[in-house]
């Protein structure tokens, strides 16, 4: 595979030529999956590429994509690469601020969105741009352009120019830039990371080596954002096996979507994973009986089971009773699990695997088109992020920080060179601003973020994020933000797993209460207490929280206090509940 495409219209075409699969994409209309064969998805993509030049897109313009993931956000961020032109994913939940400077900042010319919606909230730029193409139905006027009609726009420009779309293709060389993506960021601007066609081949080419599929046998359900390079990475790579790809309804749906097509592949974040846990959890809260006894049991043996230890005669009773029911209830198939684009808490990959979920840990960055580590089959360490990948070079400087080197490091920057050099050396290194080390067997382990080691007022480090996924096991908590930056001590705040409250309010005796009055009583604070103490017992003393403040509103992605990624917007949060904060340090 590795001489058969240098591009990813190139991929496209060896896709087209090798396979012919009736459902290359699925996604859900209504109660049924609708399918696209290789040969619709690359007639498509012919169509809407000429479309384009017909509107006037040439090779190096920019075109912006506003949509939620689906075959229809494929198939148009292949027709702009295949013009030989840039595109610029966009999370569909953007805010205006940032949509209004990646609109300014990339030079975007036209945008796609894929609802009434996405296209009612682009009024304000019409003025920016020259076309908004939309999927949505109905909607014409000056300013749009329906997906439908700018694929007939293709077929009546094909009918003059047969051999253009292939020669347009052809002419793209492989260090051009494919794409620009903006990186969400917990503060700041966002910065345009600048990626080639080779940026990603690469990627694709060597996620072949470690995570090799078959195309009579996988089958891929897709449920992160396409916006984030990791997912639209792997879909590439998912598109050069022939695999079929069903891309989920949306997040809630997930479990859903695994029980009725049973896929064998699906890439994850741990916060989905830890979501998934914490339904596995009160489901258990509320079996009865002799299903309640069993599983508790079993529950328990899952959490404290090293991996890959001998089974004894409970645990393959636990499997047959128990476990079979966990894996049936995500489809009954899952063979490859890969989580990315944050840190995986090591117990909750433990317990996955003990009930038969096959979880690797990869670790990447944007910058780096993402992945410069992954545990795959056969190579699979907890706590680490695996060997380097294929084709990518790592070393460790002096103070611990990991480096990486090779044809996955962005071109850099968009419009900003002085950034550029300060995260590019002359040596080619890419910094990543995240702290590690290499074990005996070479796995790399992460061990913190250069950014994020908190410095309290009495000159010591904190490292929040392994305080805070701790603190976040608790059955009550969702997620957990630490203070400590500046502060005499440290502190946190506490956001509360209102899907979970349920069950946590039944455990502690109090399932009739509600929400609020729970959160407000000293039987959760207690609770919430007793885990912050078992956390404080195995940590240094200025690590240890002194004080936390329930929140009793979710953190989320629309209120901007999370990334799309699922990584809390530190600075928004602490501005946000700047009071509660202030409480926890008054005398």
């Amino acid at each position: 595979m590795s001489e058969a495409f240098r591009t990813l219209p190139g991929l496209l075409k060896y896709a087209a030529s090798q396979y012919q699969n009736e459902c290359a994409l699925g996604y859900k209309q209504g109660s049924d999956w609708t399918k696209i064969s290789t040969q619709s998805m690359s007639d498509q993509v012919r169509e809407l590429c000429l479309g384009l030049v017909e509107l006037g897109l040439k090779p190096g313009d920019t075109v912006g994509i506003v949509a939620d993931p689906s075959p229809f956000w494929i198939m148009m961020d292949l027709a702009v690469l295949s013009v030989g032109a840039v595109s610029v994913p966009m999370f569909a939940n953007i805010s205006q601020d940032n949509l209004a400077f990646e609109i300014q900042d990339s030079g975007m010319r036209f945008l796609f969105v894929d609802s009434d919606e996405q296209y009612q909230a682009m009024k304000p730029f019409f003025s920016k741009l020259e076309k908004i193409i939309t999927l949505a139905s109905g909607i014409e006027d000056g300013h749009s352009l329906s997906y439908a009609a700018l694929r007939k726009l293709g077929v009546e420009r094909h009918k003059h120019h047969p051999t253009e779309y292939s020669g347009l293709s052809e002419a793209i060389n492989e260090q051009d830039t494919a794409t620009l993506i903006f990186t969400s960021g917990s503060t700041g601007v966002p910065k345009g990371v600048v990626l080639s066609h080779n940026n990603l081949v690469t990627q694709v080419q060597s996620a072949g080596k470690r995570f090799p599929l078959k195309y009579s046998e996988d089958s891929i359900l897709s449920c992160l954002p396409l916006a984030h390079v990791f997912e639209r990475m792997v879909f590439y790579y998912y598109l050069s096996t022939g695999c079929s790809v069903y891309f989920a309804e949306e997040i809630k749906k997930v479990g859903d979507n695994l029980r009725e097509l049973h896929p064998t592949v699906i890439t994850m974040v741990p916060r989905l994973l830890e979501k998934v846990h914490a339904k596995m959890q009160a489901n258990l809260e509320l079996a009865q009986g002799f299903k309640k006894i069993i599983g508790t049991k079993a529950w328990e043996r899952a959490h404290a089971k090293t991996p890959g230890s001998k089974d004894s005669f409970l645990d393959r009773i636990y499997d047959s009773l128990v476990y079979q029911k966990m894996r049936q209830a995500l489809g009954g198939k899952l063979r490859v699990v890969i989580s990315g684009s944050a840190p995986l808490d090591p117990h909750l990959a433990a317990f996955f695997l003990n009930i038969g979920i096959p979880i690797y840990e990869g670790y990447g960055l944007t910058e780096s088109s993402p992945v410069i580590a992954v545990n795959y089959p056969g190579h699979r360490k907890l706590g680490t992020v695996g060997p380097v990948f294929p084709g990518v070079e790592v070393k460790i400087a002096d103070d611990g920080e990991i480096m990486t080197r090779g044809p996955n490091v962005m071109k850099g920057y968009h419009n900003k060179p002085q950034e550029t050099a300060a995260v590019i050396d002359k040596g080619g290194w890419l910094h990543t601003g995240d702290l590690g080390h290499f074990d005996a067997e070479n796995f790399i382990k992460i061990t913190g973020r250069k950014k994020e080691l908190f410095k309290t007022a009495n000159g010591k480090y904190v490292a929040p994020v392994p305080i805070e996924q701790a603190i976040a096991a608790n059955k009550i908590i969702d997620m957990v933000m630490v203070v400590a930056e500046g502060k005499p001590y440290t502190t946190c705040l506490v956001f509360p797993d209102f899907e979970n409250l349920q069950a946590a309010k039944t455990e502690l005796s109090c399932a009739e209460m509600g929400a609020d009055a729970f959160l407000d009583s000293e039987l959760a604070k207690a609770a919430i207490q007793k885990t912050v103490d078992e956390v404080n017992a195995k940590l240094n003393h200025w690590e240890q929280v002194q004080k936390f403040r329930i929140i009793k509103m979710p953190v989320t992605v629309d209120s901007g206090q999370l990334t799309p990624t699922m990584k809390i917007r530190r600075h928004i949060v602490m501005e946000k509940y700047r009071a509660e904060i202030e409480s926890m340090y008054r005398t």
